[in-house]
């Protein structure tokens, strides 16, 4: 019953668990202390993934030690009391913590409000910590990792969670302190109002532009809302803000008279602002209307201000960040907010003025998705020749350019090139800048793409990337980008043609209507340093482009394989690369690079880089290979240790969707293998459908790889024909849901085939107690298992009535009620048969009803072992390399809801060399009573799966176990079925109703 492997993402998921809070359900804490270390028990705490907790004392004070057990999200939680607690008082919550382990960390906290977890519910931020290093982690109440988020309630705080991203051995923090922080709830998105006007403002709709709309007192700067702690005080008439913590987006809501303005006389709202600190500041000012916070239903703008200088940040209606923005309605301001990205601690400014200006003729997109189309007269000509120059830096202009994550730029002429000189000093994830656009946007439709030339001076290789992009909704990303890696002292021309990204389909770009032209730089080192020069539009419209239909995510049928293209079409026997033809033209790397030597590609994967790749060439439009099954390539590993590759094949659509496979395969040291990706799985289990007439690209990875790594690849082909792939997993079509089941006869009486069979095993649960001849309530292993919510107790299974029910109830304690084992806060049951009985072939069936409620996980599943007589101990015996597997005859996610349940095999361990089979794609009708019969035909290389009587699914493989399996039943919670339990719905049961066996007489 392992959890499934799903695709790649780099992505993160928060999930784990803090923070107890010592109050009344619904009442104030009476200081912003929400756990004081000295006070805490740490048996009270709620574990995820097995931390150590203890209290120790550092420099005369009581902080809790948490040591944390390597990779996935250990950590910690304290339940809250029964209720939740009322934080409305506060900005949001932080915790104090240092780094006391021996590798670098990534701390998360987040704070829940009770409610549907599908709705992620939660307000989340992080913070990297160096070994011996301290810092505050800060959740603002309506934000995740600095930015807008869920919309929290403070007054409904029901947990309050700490965790570790992925730690290493030897990771161990203390946690100092976790308090609230701040006042009121400045972050949260106000609710939606009624569309009826407000009353104007006397300061707004009839006053000339310029008139305050805040004018700051001693009185009035307590009433102000702030985020991240900034220090507020008066400053003659100017209000002064400090900046002492730092912080991601710290900053202030200015109180509005009526709680909203009509500023719908008028073009947009400005305010003066004098950086009076010592380090310079990006200060970004924002209107808000009412409206669902993931609408964005805002427009905001942004300006750099040097020490000593004075500046005027304006946010025109309709616009962000001087662009078509959402088309925010004048009439109902209902925020004002002024905040700092990222602050030093001796940031100061003054604020001396907020007004609005203009009138309201100033423009606003039609619709926050969809501005309405310009094509500004000032646009690079769209019918000149190629090479039409689109900005040309000099001394003047440079100040104009709008940058991101602080990049220094400068004007250089010293290659005999007007071009912009770019460092990047403090390094940062994406720093880079807008290039100017005469009138806000240039119509290239008269061309192919758009490129430039970089030169790269400084000391480090890098990741550069040029964006163009489209007006309207960022959700949608309506951009094309490109990229290109460039060595010191290299110079190469970085392109992004349009309809593409990264050199695959994309964004099907309106070229008309380009409104962002933006360079940037993948997590650059201090030291690096690039010349732009030369932004140019490229090519003609009629150059070759991608093949994009109507949608930008369902290109035309890409070109056979055995076409005519001498360069990259393959031969009849399906070779999709020639070296010596092509030799690394059209490769695409990431964190990674090659050379050919001895007709091979060297491929070079740098240490502690993510997931690096090398990406193969991809012809115009991908390849069709409905002529073949897979893809392989042979690979040998030049390295000293073992190595784990994967392969990864896409089709075109939204990357979220994941429309791609991946195998992986293990490699020893020196050790010459193929890997083969077989269309339509998923690291050898069932995965995407691929369409293999459409695939756009072919990638060799690692994984987070320690040391520089190198491949050496050759003979990359398609293989195999489409009849390979027809090994059909699922018999069943989700329309089954809705057809009653009809149970034949045979049910419960003798397997689905013919022979002569002899029943070996009829528990049918007679009696008011469990037979312990056969069964054992608790797991060979003392648990609980990481990453699991349950414990398991064996009153938690009863008998009654020829029925095992097994009780799922959210009651805290420890795993056997044995005070020396792990404590869980939900209570489950399991039986199993280790040592008491197995069987090896035949056909095992059960009649069962399960839960239907959030969270949970019921199973029949079986186990190898290989008996006493093996002489082996339990782990051994109970493996499932050499010849044996897990076996999962019913897994169902009960959230999944009646009709469907998953079925799969797993062996060769729960490690690196890891394989397994199976599909979440069973589907079956409806009973009368709701329960239902899963039966395991289990034949030398075969295994046939059915549920009430018909057959769902098959496995054949001469790999099929061949050791005895024992019996398990059991509820889990969590896992892979969520860790958002339904609560309201517990206690939940699963009801056994018999479970039986037969064998061939001649196998006895």
């Amino acid at each position: 019953m392992t959890k499934k492997i799903h695709p790649l993402r780099v992505a993160l998921t928060v999930i784990l668990g803090l923070l107890a809070l010592n109050a009344h359900a619904g009442t104030p804490p009476a200081s912003p202390a929400l756990l004081t270390p000295a006070t805490a028990d740490v048996s009270a705490f709620k574990l995820d993934s097995d931390p150590t907790l203890t209290i120790v004392e550092v420099g005369g004070v009581k902080v809790l030690s948490v040591n944390l057990p390597s990779g996935g999200y250990p950590g910690l939680n304290l339940p809250v009391p029964s209720g939740a607690w009322d934080l409305s008082a506060y900005a949001g919550v932080e915790a104090e913590i240092a780094n006391t382990g021996t590798t670098k960390l990534n701390i998360g906290l987040r704070v829940d409000n009770s409610g549907d977890w599908k709705k992620s519910p939660w307000n989340t931020n992080n913070v990297w910590l160096a070994p011996g290093e301290a810092k505050t982690v800060k959740v603002t109440f309506g934000q995740s990792f600095g930015r807008p988020g869920y919309p929290l309630n403070p007054a409904d705080v029901a947990a309050i969670k700490i965790f570790a991203d992925n730690p290493k051995e030897g990771s161990l923090i203390l946690i100092k302190a976790v308090r609230a922080f701040g006042t009121g709830s400045p972050a949260a998105p106000a609710p939606v109002v009624a569309a009826t006007p407000v009353a104007t403002p006397s300061t707004a709709a009839s006053v000339p532009s310029g008139a305050a709309i805040f004018t700051p007192t001693a009185d009035n700067i307590a009433s102000i809302k702030t985020e991240k702690d900034p220090v507020l005080s008066l400053e003659g008439s100017a209000l002064k803000i400090a900046f002492p913590n730092g912080g991601d987006y710290p900053g202030l809501d200015l109180p509005l008279a009526g709680g909203q303005l009509n500023l719908s006389a008028f073009s947009g709202v400005q305010a003066e602002i004098t950086n009076v600190g010592q380090s310079r500041l990006n200060v970004a000012l924002r209107a808000d209307n009412p409206g669902p916070w993931q609408k964005s239903p805002w427009n905001t703008n942004n300006v750099w201000i040097a020490p000593g200088e004075t500046k005027t940040v304006k946010v025109t209606f309709g616009q962000s960040f001087g662009r078509p923005g959402y088309a925010l309605d004048a009439s109902q301001v209902i925020n004002l907010k002024l905040f700092v990205e990222r602050p030093k601690a001796d940031a100061a400014m003054l604020i001396k003025n907020v007004a609005p200006f203009g009138t309201g003729a100033a423009p606003v997109a039609a619709s926050a998705s969809e501005p309405t189309p310009k094509s500004p007269s000032t646009a690079s000509a769209p019918r000149a020749a190629s090479g039409a120059v689109i900005f040309t830096p000099s001394a003047d202009n440079i100040a104009s350019i709008k940058t991101e994550q602080d990049p220094a730029l400068a004007f250089d002429a010293s290659t005999g090139v007007s071009a912009i000189k770019a460092t990047f000093p403090s390094g940062g994830d994406y720093p880079g800048f807008d290039f100017p656009l005469a009138g806000g946007q240039v119509d290239l439709s008269g061309f192919a793409g758009v490129q430039a030339t970089i030169t790269n001076v400084g000391q480090s290789r890098l990741n550069v990337a040029l964006r163009a992009s489209n007006p309207g909704d960022w959700q949608k990303s309506p951009w094309n980008t490109g990229n290109v890696w460039i060595s010191p002292g290299e110079t190469k021309t970085l392109k992004t043609t349009f309809g593409q990204s990264y050199g695959h389909p994309g964004y099907a770009l309106d070229a008309s209507r380009v409104n962002v032209l933006k360079l940037y730089v993948e997590k650059p080192k201090a030291d690096a340093a690039l010349l732009i020069s030369n932004l140019t539009p490229f090519g003609t419209a009629t150059a070759p482009v991608p093949n994009v239909a109507a949608s930008a995510n369902e290109p035309t049928a890409a070109p056979a394989a055995a076409g005519a293209d001498a360069t990259f079409s393959p031969s009849i026997g399906g070779d999709l690369l020639d070296l010596a033809k092509n030799k690394l033209a059209g490769f695409n790397y990431a964190d990674s690079s090659a050379v050919i030597e001895a007709g091979k590609v060297k491929a070079t994967f740098e240490a502690g880089s993510n997931y690096p790749n090398i990406q193969f060439p991809i012809p115009q439009g991908g390849w069709n290979l409905t002529a073949f099954s897979a893809i392989e390539v042979t690979l040998t590993n030049a390295n000293e240790k073992k190595l784990t590759v994967l392969m990864r094949a896409d089709n075109p659509g939204d990357w979220r969707k994941e429309p791609w496979n991946t195998e992986r395969l293990l490699f020893n040291p020196g050790e010459t293998k193929v890997i083969k990706l077989t269309f339509g799985q998923q690291n050898g289990a069932p995965g995407f459908p691929l369409n293999p007439a459409r695939i756009i690209g072919i990638q060799l990875f690692l994984e987070r790889p320690k040391a520089d790594t190198v491949l050496l690849i050759s003979n990359l082909k398609a293989s195999g024909s489409p009849a390979d792939a027809a090994n059909k997993l699922s018999f069943t079509k989700p329309e089954d849901r809705d057809t009653p089941a009809v149970l034949p006869a045979w049910l419960g009486q003798r397997p689905p085939v013919e022979g002569n069979w002899v029943q070996t095993l009829n528990e049918n649960f007679d009696g008011t107690q469990l037979n312990a001849k056969l069964w054992t309530p608790r797991f060979p292993w003392d648990g609980p298992q990481p990453g699991q919510m349950q414990r398991y107790a064996p009153e938690n299974v009863t008998v009654a009535n020829g029925v095992a029910t097994f009780k799922v109830e959210k009651r805290a304690g420890h795993e056997n009620n044995d005070p020396k084992l792990g404590s869980r806060e939900y209570t489950s049951g399991l039986i199993q048969s280790y040592n008491k009985w197995a069987q090896l072939y035949g056909y095992f069936e059960s009649r069962i009803k399960v839960p239907y409620v959030r969270g949970l996980w019921p199973a029949y599943w079986m186990m190898p072992d290989r008996g006493a007589a093996s002489g082996l101990e339990m782990w051994h015996r109970r493996d499932t390399a050499k010849g044996a597997m897990e076996i999962d005859i019913m897994e169902i996610l009960s959230e999944w809801g009646p009709g469907r349940n998953s079925v799969a095999t797993h062996w060769d361990g729960y490690g690196s060399d890891h394989k397994q089979w199976g599909t979440t794609q069973i589907y079956y009708g409806p009973t009368p009573d709701g329960y239902h019969v899963f039966g395991l035909l289990w034949e030398p290389g075969k295994l046939t799966w059915y549920v009430d009587g018909k057959k769902t699914a098959e496995q054949i493989n001469e790999r099929v176990s061949n050791v005895p399996s024992y019996l398990k039943f059991n509820v889990q919670i969590g896992g892979w079925a969520t860790k958002n339990v339904d609560d309201a719905n517990l206690p939940a049961t699963m009801e056994v109703d018999y479970t039986r066996a037969w064998q061939l007489k001649n196998r006895l």
